[in-house]
């Protein structure tokens, strides 16, 4: 398989080692929520299998309970990997070396809007630059997108190089923050960082769900729009034309930077 994409459901992303949940809404909890009559992850591994150039998706997930509880609510053509690893990172690896790849394009489940446009012009780039490592997506002042909470940009890494990740980066807290593993080793990693579009290179946008404030205003975007494959253009029109609702979501994104 050339293109892995893998969704990964996991409370311990972004935290740091050994601390608690906060008050938002952890995937694990998510994941089970309806979004047009479907199971979020089933809503999400269905929008990113509409990536051209995608070969195959898999879910991952912490060898725990609670996880496989969800197993459940994956469409059965979609295969679901319980990895025993200790740390998200060390997940990720284990399951691209249970489902071979040459690479993969990783997708949190708290980005249910990541755009399958967006996926597939992270793959066009990779086929055309043989000796990259890790391609995200960049605001115009450099700033990386998967560390906003605009929430529709995934990130491609190549397969050899997220092994050498797990294996090579040590410290504790990027093993958590996954794109810290590529982003903060330049001196390990070849990488590349593609322009946002210019209208999404702006502060009030928020698709990313991580709390319940998150998740009432995905379902009002979704019932605006009246369908299950919103554009992100739409989307950003929908804002655009709902000033209260840009207004909340500029200010949670500034009360989190």
């Amino acid at each position: 398989m050339k293109h892995l994409a893998i969704v990964q459901i996991d409370d311990q992303l972004n935290l740091a080692p050994g601390e608690p949940q906060s008050g938002g809404l952890a995937p694990s909890k998510l994941a089970g929520r309806k979004l047009a009559a479907k199971p979020l992850i089933e809503w999400l591994v269905r929008r990113v299998s509409e990536a051209e150039l995608v070969d195959g998706i898999v879910v991952v997930m912490p060898d725990a309970p609670k996880y496989r509880e969800l197993g459940s609510l994956i469409p059965l053509d979609i295969p679901c990997y319980f990895s025993s690893k200790k740390t998200p990172l060390a997940r990720l690896a284990d399951a691209s070396v249970e489902y071979p790849s040459s690479s993969i394009v990783r997708v949190p489940l708290e980005t249910p809007f990541c755009d399958p446009v967006l996926i597939d012009r992270l793959l066009t780039t990779a086929q055309q630059n043989q000796h990259d490592d890790y391609i995200g997506y960049c605001f115009e002042d450099g700033s990386p997108a998967c560390r906003s909470n605009i929430g529709l940009f995934a990130e491609w890494i190549r397969s050899s190089a997220l092994a050498k990740a797990a294996r090579e980066v040590k410290s504790e807290t990027d093993a958590y923050h996954i794109n810290s593993s590529f982003l903060d080793y330049p001196e390990l990693f070849q990488q590349e960082r593609l322009p946002v579009p210019k209208s999404l290179d702006r502060n009030d946008l928020r698709f990313s769900v991580t709390n319940e404030e998150d998740w009432e205003e995905l379902l009002a975007i979704v019932d605006i729009l009246g369908t299950e494959t919103p554009e992100w253009q739409d989307m950003v029109r929908v804002i655009d034309g709902q000033p209260p609702m840009r207004d909340r979501m500029a200010n949670r994104n500034r009360a989190i930077a």
